[in-house]
């Protein structure tokens, strides 16, 4: 049983992921980011409103 355990374990932490099976031009992962960027922010601001009317509501 250990055995299994210690070769299962190094299956998830030692072995190399495969390679994704596609890839993306440079512009499109650059457009990809900047827009993961601005998602990011109009997330943050609204949640940082809605702590905001939270509190105000105290």
């Amino acid at each position: 049983m250990p055995q299994l355990r210690i070769r299962q374990q190094r299956q998830l932490f030692e072995e190399p992921l495969p390679a994704l099976g596609v890839r993306l031009p440079l512009e499109v992962k650059e457009q990809l980011r900047q827009t993961l960027v601005q998602w990011m922010q109009v997330q943050a601001r609204t949640i940082r409103m809605e702590v905001s009317d939270e509190q105000d509501h105290r």
